[in-house]
């Protein structure tokens, strides 16, 4: 049986609004970049933000798939590897990452952002911290990582409650030497 709703009295299954950051940042994510500088992010990511990140010209699903495809593990051998058959991915990955900005910042503020001339570890910082806020985490978009759980009314655990391997005692009451104690 179902809930009937007036127009007056809507219950909602679904309600997008509720999570949105527009409730805890109503004027923005602000961020303090330097003592003299902070910026003003929207509080939600626009939907076109990451395209950059999407485009055919960067290609990173297909660097993705080359990564996957690959025999073994990828080292840093690999992946130097994979730049010289590459050889413009550093610069349009950088190209792209600034068109993000760009995007979330707008013109204006985007100018004025890199008159500040951020450092590669500011934009790394920055664009690590944002990640966190937006909740954006590529892997995952890409389904990539994570538990593979089906998520379902009928979906069951993948593994028992428990495992003998597991202790069930923690911290200092197990009964292993202190890395003190293998010093001397």
């Amino acid at each position: 049986m179902t809930a009937k709703t007036t127009k007056a009295d809507p219950t909602y299954a679904i309600d997008l609004s509720a999570e949105r950051r527009e409730v805890q940042f109503p004027h923005g994510i602000a961020v303090k970049v330097r003592k003299d500088w902070s910026l003003f992010f929207p509080a939600e990511i626009p939907a076109d933000a990451l395209d950059p990140l999407l485009s055919e010209d960067l290609d990173l699903m297909g660097l993705l798939g080359e990564v996957v495809n690959s025999s073994g593990e990828v080292g840093t051998s690999e992946v130097i590897d994979l730049l010289f058959r590459h050889a413009s991915l550093p610069r349009k990955f950088i190209a792209a990452v600034k068109d993000i900005y760009r995007e979330l910042l707008g013109e204006d503020e985007f100018e004025d952002f890199k008159a500040h001339r951020p450092s590669i570890g500011e934009y790394v910082r920055l664009t690590k911290a944002l990640v966190a806020v937006y909740g954006v985490d590529l892997g995952k978009l890409f389904g990539l990582g994570g538990s593979s759980g089906s998520g379902g009314a009928t979906s069951s655990p993948t593994s028992p409650d428990t495992t003998s391997s597991t202790p069930e005692a923690s911290g200092s009451d197990q009964e292993s030497p202190d890395s003190s104690d293998s010093a001397g």
